[in-house]
């Protein structure tokens, strides 16, 4: 009908089990009011308009809800605050739904709120909370008996037995870390077991004895599995309904107090426990587990203690939420000028605060995840480590990104060609450029410089030195002597193994006069042959301990000090012997660098030795396979190289990942170096982009780590 009044939107009713409780006051000195949902146990801080349209809620009409509002208050409350608050609370749960349209649309919050079961599972597999105890009436019951431990007499008495325990480690500081050995027993290790297990239950219960000593109540304590990590929880979130900052904090800080207290105590006892396991756990009280307690629990980047207590320092609930919608804001701002106004307005200096938060949060959490991703995929099977790697990167770093993406999509309309736009898109540019152009063309690679052929000689056993009849410097011939090492041992096997030779020798005359003893003789003759093997044996070891040239050349780099009479060990590097000629470059190229190399490539070689001008060289030969046991020692990383190797039996330098050989030739010939210098090698190779490189070495380890 023409002329008639619009129909009044209904407002469902609240639901009635929830509770309204004094919050604190706003950063701008406005009250606050906390509504707490106990079914669910959660807590949302209303402002003053909201607290006003609560109390006329009862009205049930939109417009009756926002007149009665401004007629009543200084609040000039609309229609459209109304129903965003109605929104609010409707998308939170907090309001009852009857009638088949209500009941529909609550089926249809249940099946969104419902997830796919693959989703389910990843979900399942990053972040897996158990609760395993009620402990609120537990809590109730002992806290009489812990009411002593929150006083600061109780605070005076560990600050006392802190200091205490700390003069009387320093005075025996060797004993002290020395008690790390007993780590190593089945007793120290199971102490150490409980001794860490019971710190974290201490850790928990000092929240949850602080939450009840301030009246909170506490629903569950149990264990969280974040990426397959066990970490041990207590649900403190009924402290929110406190006014006070002060006690929100002391909640947050009480696990870490409780830890520095056992730390304080076990760096005391430690003076007075005898060696054993029980002191090696009261060490590691009061050592590591605090260091690692502060060092994880105060970071705020993560939602540990660190973040709850920078949050009531802040007073800033919801501190992620917020501080990361004010840096995407600030992020559209920066790159296109859109010109919308913040998600909430904040004095300057805290909206600065959260933006530094923002950023700091997101450039942790892109390390610490591809941190994890990595560590799954070593930890796990090939093909799993592999998938479970990608589901880390896809899920903790690209959907975020991805989300961010699609948001600019839906705002391509509003995009206006101003300076921020402007400034973007030439970095944009540039950035693509950067990845997908071929301007990468050098190769770099660790090298050395040395003669095109030289020796290492080293003392074929442990010896005395008897001779040195070379110097450093002195030009010898091949087949020349330079060292004579004596082994007494070795002499003195060589002697009882002749004198065995001989005393067979005589059997064997005897048994042949003799027709009784003919039939040993074959026996006496096979020991007579053993015998005289061994003492050859023997005598080809003694032979040996006499180190000749295998070519002419010049000796260098001679062990110093080294002196007859002094004894050597199996393996040492006695010296370096070099012949005359020219200098040659040996280099170790990664595998993703190889195709990138070809014969007859230039190249420059810059030394480690100061004040060295770069040698122009090329690229004469590459090997066909890489190198199992990298044979230059002063290129692996565990001797301070650039060749990330590990040590392998027998002392083998085994490289980490494959690498090549590559020999260079001066261009023009050097004479041979007098002793090896090592530096690094910068070869021109085939242009190649970043996202070429990158998609390369991806495939190669998909193909390499799946088997195919």
């Amino acid at each position: 009908m023409a002329g008639a009044a619009p129909r009044q939107q209904r407002l469902p009713p609240l639901r009635e089990e929830l509770t309204l409780h004094a919050g604190p006051r706003a950063p701008d000195g406005s009250p606050t009011w906390t509504l707490h949902d106990p079914s669910r146990n959660r807590y949302f801080r209303i402002g003053w308009a909201e607290l006003e349209m609560l109390s006329r809620w009862h009205l049930r009409e939109v417009d009756a809800v926002a007149a009665a509002v401004a007629a009543e208050t200084t609040i000039a409350a609309t229609r459209e605050q109304v129903e965003a608050f109605a929104r609010f609370l409707l998308g939170q749960g907090l309001l009852q739904l009857t009638g088949e349209e209500s009941v529909g649309r609550l089926m249809e919050q249940v099946a969104k709120a419902r997830p796919h079961w693959l989703m389910w599972l990843l979900k399942t597999y990053l972040f897996i909370r158990i609760p395993l105890v009620r402990p609120d009436r537990f809590l109730a019951a002992t806290l009489p008996l812990v009411r002593l431990l929150f006083t600061p007499a109780f605070l005076a008495v560990t600050v006392l037995a802190g200091l205490t325990g700390t003069f009387l480690a320093l005075r025996q500081w060797d004993s002290f870390l020395s008690t790390f050995l007993h780590f190593f027993t089945p007793e120290g290790l199971l102490m150490s077991g409980i001794a860490l297990g019971g710190a974290k239950v201490a850790h928990e219960l000092g929240h949850a004895y602080a939450a009840r000593l301030h009246g909170c109540r506490v629903a569950s304590m149990g264990i969280v599995f974040m990426v397959l990590w066990p970490v041990l929880y207590t649900d403190t979130s009924d402290a929110w309904r406190l006014v006070s900052r002060r006690q929100r904090l002391a909640i947050g800080a009480a696990g870490m107090a409780a830890e520095l207290t056992l730390a304080a105590y076990a760096t005391l006892a430690w003076s007075f426990l005898p060696d054993g396991p029980l002191r090696s756990a009261a060490f590691l009280l009061a050592t590591s587990t605090w260091v690692l307690t502060l060092l994880v629990n105060l970071n705020p980047l993560m939602r540990f203690d660190g973040y709850f207590l920078l949050s009531d320092w802040l007073d800033v609930a919801n501190l992620q939420e917020r501080a990361f919608a004010l840096g995407r804001w600030r992020l559209r701002e920066l790159i296109f000028g859109f010109g919308d106004p913040p998600p909430e307005a904040l004095p300057r200096r805290t909206e600065r605060t959260l933006l530094v938060y923002a950023y700091a949060t997101w450039i942790y959490r892109f390390f610490l995840f591809l941190g994890i991703a990595l560590l799954v995929y070593h930890v796990f099977f090939k093909l799993l480590g592999v998938f479970l790697m990608a589901v880390e990167i896809a899920w903790f770093i690209l959907m975020p990104i991805y989300k961010e993406l699609a948001d600019w999509a839906k705002r391509r309309d509003r995009v206006r060609l101003n300076r921020n736009a402007l400034f973007s898109l030439m970095a944009l540019a540039g950035a693509v450029a950067l990845v997908l152009v071929p301007w990468q063309s050098s190769v770099s690679a660790p090298a050395l410089l040395k003669a095109e052929q030289q020796a290492q000689l080293f003392a074929p056993r442990g010896a005395r030195l008897a001779e040195l009849h070379v110097l450093p410097g002195s030009a010898v011939s091949a087949g020349e002597a330079l060292f004579r090492l004596d082994s007494p041992d070795l002499a003195h096997s060589l002697a009882q193994a002749q004198n065995k030779v001989e005393v067979l020798r005589g059997r064997v005359q005897v048994q042949s006069l003799s027709r009784d003893l003919l039939e040993h003789t074959q026996t006496t003759w096979r020991e007579l042959e053993a015998a005289q093997a061994e003492a050859t044996a023997y005598a080809d070891e003694i032979a040996r301990l006499s180190v000749t040239a295998p070519f002419a050349g010049t000796l260098v780099e001679v062990a110093d000090p080294l002196a007859p009479g002094e004894w050597v060990k199996e393996g040492m590097r006695l010296a370096t012997l070099v012949a005359p000629g020219s200098g040659l470059i040996e280099a170790y190229i990664p595998e993703e660098d190889l195709g990138r190399i070809r014969v007859g490539a230039t190249g420059r070689f810059l030394s480690d030795e100061p004040g060295r001008d770069w040698i122009a060289a090329k690229v004469a030969a590459i090997a066909a396979a890489s190198s199992r046991i990298l044979p230059e020692p002063s290129l692996a990383s565990v001797h301070g190289g650039n060749v990330p190797t590990r040590e392998g039996r027998d002392h083998a330098l085994i490289p980490e990942t494959p690498v090549y050989r590559v020999l260079l030739r001066p261009d023009p010939p050097l004479p041979a170096p007098a002793r090896v210098e090592r530096g690094a090698v910068l070869l021109e190779g085939e242009r190649e982009s970043v996202a070429a490189r990158l998609w390369r070495i991806a495939v190669g380890v998909m193909v390499r780590e799946s088997g195919f």
